[in-house]
Order: structure tokens, then C-alpha cells, then sequence
């Protein structure tokens, strides 16, 4: 039998001593440098992938110190975290245990600890567990100090640090205690409220004004309760705090919330904007975005009277605001912004209908449009359940019966009998 060939590695080496003998060295490596080597690769390759995806740090940690944690407990508190519903702009999120800064997305979860920072140009919206929004405004930093969202989201505690900037915030009819911290103050903000706080370190002023509930300012000792329409101010700490009634914003009227407005050709829409009248407003001032939280505004103008008309208004969505502005030229908080959505509407009829597209799944018919709100939408004699308080609806038709043309009818009839057709050819290969 003839013995394999032994590598180049481990085959003895010969030598002569002095004497000529021959003497054979072999070359040996023990388990434990193997060991050491393997161990030590494996470190070099996991400190490289942490580095890279800062995201498994959190993790690796949380399982390090929670000793494995509790993943039915894990599961339901992920659940009561704070998340991102606008985007708009330059913003940014340092999570409390990471030293980085990553864009915010709306994957991205938002605990105690967590920093967001949005630029001149950002802004985004927060919303947390028990029902609090937070609008962060342009060029702001702020800390979430606290979110304790336990299943009774009246036992819940929300606070917010706002370092610098601006914070538009409110609260739901079963939120908990909600807290802003700004300065040396602390503001509790009541349920179905809403607050507009500031902190401009570098002017060195501070405010919290209230435009629905109710609120509570600490400093120290001392304690200013604020209602509708008041807003306190101070400057740094140990200064004075200043309580004054402000200028109420004015209720919106037309286009009302919700509303489609139709439009029969390319050129768009002249849209009537009007407002109710505010006692003490010498003035006021229209905003239209197409961002519901006015990341960018298409229409800022001021005017005496509480109506004006905007021509060229193409198909889409738009949100309106209206402030008022005193005699002192002192400005109310914005209203509460109105939707309406300008649409091409290709009937002939008085009755709103569009079909805005038909998606294909199939022999499976997709049909998506939009009508006025309350009325009644029929797809091929089937009644259409899901339309929304707006007018708009989504519904799926079943298989096509026939494979090449097929006829798709939308019937829609409001509460005063007008009713509106569309059909459309469908080809189905």
C-alpha cells in the first residue's frame, strides 16, 4: 500500500548539525492558536458589519443588557412606540443609545432618548401611541424625555424636550398626561388641546400659546393656567412670565373639508376661499400647500376681506389655512387646515364622478375613483362599500367573464337623486 503524499507544510524538514547528523524538524500548530485565530477573524468581521448597520448595535445591546429579553413583551411595546407619518424636507434621527445621525424614514421607530432635527427646509410629523401629534417645525431640535404608552392610554406620559424651535402639538380625547419641557419650563398640555411652543435660545425668547383646551405652564413655583386663544411668554430663566389674550384664528368655510372641486379641461380650477370673521382681526393671511403640514406653500397672501378667489388650481390635492392678525399686527396660530382636491371630471352630468384609474389583476378589474361625499357608487350593479367621507372608493370587481373586451359601468347617485355614469372598455387578453 502505497502511504498519500504528505503537503509541502507539514513534510519534515532534514538538517545537518555540526557533527552530520542528520536532524528532522517538524513544524506544529496547536488547537488553541486555531482557536484564537478563528475567534478573533470572527470578531474583526462582526465589529466590521456593526459599523456598517448601526441599526444591529440596538439591537446587540438590548440583548446583551435585557439578557435576551422577552419577545412577547418586545413585541407589544414596538407597538406603542412613536413613528413618522409626513416626511417633508431635511430630517434627521440620533437614536438614544447610537452616536450617528440617519435621515428619518417611516420605518424608523422613535423611543425615550431619540433625538429628531429637522432643517431650514424640514419639517415632519410625529405621532405617538396614545394619540399625540407633534408637527416638528423647520429648523428645530427636540427630545422625546418620556413615551410610557402603557394598553390604558389614560395612564400614559408622553414629554417632549423642544431644545430649540418650534412644536405644533396635540392631544386626543384618551391621551394621558402630555408634557412639554422647554427652558426652565414645563408645560401640561390637557386632553383635546392643541399648543403651539416655541424656544428661540439665541433671541432668548420663549412661548406657548393655546388655541383649543386647555393648558398648564410651570416654572418653579410658579403656575399660569392657560385657556383658549391665551399665550404665555418669558425669556430666560428667572424672568417674568407674560399672559395675554391673542387674536383667534377664523373658521373656515369654503371649499369645506373633504370637498371635491370638478374642473372640465386642462386649465384648472377657480377656487372661492372664504372664512368667517374674527372680532379684534384687522387683517388676515391664506396659505395653500399641497403638504398637509405645509413642508412648502404654493399661496401665502394677506388681505382685509374673508373671501378671495384663486384661479388655475390644477387636479390634486391641496390643504388651506387661515390666520388672523390684530391691530398690533399680532398673529393668531394658523387655523386648522381644510383638504379639498381639485378633479377632472369627464362626465357630463351634474353629479361629481371620476374615475381616476382601472388597474388590471388578471380577469380581476381594480377600480379606483372618486365621487361627491355621501353618495351611493354601483360597479357593474355591485355596490361599492368602501367609499370614504370624502367621495373617494376603491373596489374589485369579479373575474371578467369574457376574455378580450368587456364593459365596466360606475353609477353613482347623491342623497338628491342626481345620478352620473362611466363606462369603460376593458380588453382582457
Amino acid at each position: 500500500m502505497t502511504m498519500p503524499e504528505l503537503p509541502d507544510a507539514l513534510t519534515p524538514k532534514e538538517d545537518r548539525g555540526n557533527n552530520g547528523e542528520q536532524l528532522i524538524r517538524w513544524h506544529t500548530v496547536k488547537y488553541r492558536s486555531v482557536i484564537i485565530w478563528s475567534i478573533s477573524s470572527i470578531l474583526i468581521v462582526t465589529t466590521i458589519l456593526l459599523v456598517i448597520f448601526p441599526q444591529w448595535r440596538t439591537t446587540l445591546f438590548n440583548f446583551v443588557f435585557n439578557r435576551g429579553g422577552d419577545q412577547s413583551v418586545e413585541s407589544s411595546g414596538s407597538g406603542r412606540q412613536a413613528r413618522f407619518t409626513n416626511i417633508d424636507g431635511g430630517v434627521r434621527v440620533r437614536k438614544a443609545r447610537e452616536v450617528g445621525w440617519v435621515a428619518a424614514d417611516f420605518t424608523i421607530s422613535l423611543d425615550k432618548g431619540d433625538m429628531i432635527q429637522t432643517s431650514k427646509d424640514g419639517v415632519a410629523r410625529v405621532a405617538f401611541a396614545d394619540g399625540t401629534l407633534y408637527v416638528v417645525k423647520p429648523d428645530t431640535l427636540i427630545v422625546i424625555e418620556e413615551n410610557a404608552v402603557p394598553e390604558d392610554h389614560t395612564a400614559s406620559r408622553v414629554a417632549v424636550q423642544v431644545t430649540s424651535g418650534e412644536v405644533d402639538l396635540s392631544t386626543s380625547p384618551d391621551a394621558g398626561e402630555s408634557v412639554v419641557l422647554f427652558a426652565d419650563a414645563e408645560a401640561q398640555i390637557n386632553r383635546q388641546s392643541r399648543a403651539l411652543v416655541s424656544n428661540n435660545p439665541e433671541s432668548n425668547t420663549r412661548q406657548i400659546t393655546v388655541s383649543r383646551g386647555n393648558a398648564q405652564l410651570r416654572r418653579g413655583d410658579e403656575q399660569v393656567d392657560l385657556a383658549e386663544y391665551e399665550r404665555a411668554t418669558f425669556a430666560g430663566p428667572g424672568s417674568p412670565t407674560e399672559k395675554r389674550k391673542i387674536v383667534a384664528p377664523p373658521l373656515l368655510l369654503t371649499p369645506p373639508n373633504m370637498a371635491p372641486v370638478a374642473v372640465r379641461d386642462d386649465k384648472g380650477a377657480e377656487v372661492e376661499f372664504t372664512w368667517s370673521p374674527v372680532s379684534n382681526a384687522d387683517s388676515y393671511r391664506l396659505l395653500i400647500s399641497r403638504s398637509p403640514i405645509f413642508a412648502t406653500v404654493l399661496l401665502d397672501r394677506r388681505m382685509q376681506t374673508t373671501s378671495v378667489r384663486i384661479p388655475s388650481l390644477v387636479p390634486g390635492d391641496y390643504y388651506w389655512s387661515v390666520s388672523s392678525v390684530d391691530t398690533k399686527r399680532k398673529e393668531s396660530q394658523e387655523s386648522e387646515p381644510n383638504q379639498f382636491s381639485v378633479v377632472r371630471q369627464e362626465n357630463e352630468g351634474e353629479l361629481l364622478l371620476v374615475a381616476e384609474r382601472y388597474v388590471q389583476h388578471g380577469k380581476v378589474i381594480e377600480v379606483i375613483g372618486r365621487t361627491e361625499p355621501g353618495a351611493t357608487v354601483m360597479v357593474n350593479n355591485q355596490q361599492v362599500f368602501n367609499v370614504a367621507p370624502d367621495g373617494s372608493f376603491k373596489h374589485f370587481t369579479p373575474p371578467l367573464p369574457n376574455s378580450g373586451q368587456n364593459l365596466i359601468t360606475i353609477t353613482a347617485q347623491n342623497r338628491q337623486g342626481k345620478v352620473a355614469t362611466l363606462r369603460k372598455t376593458i380588453v382582457v387578453e
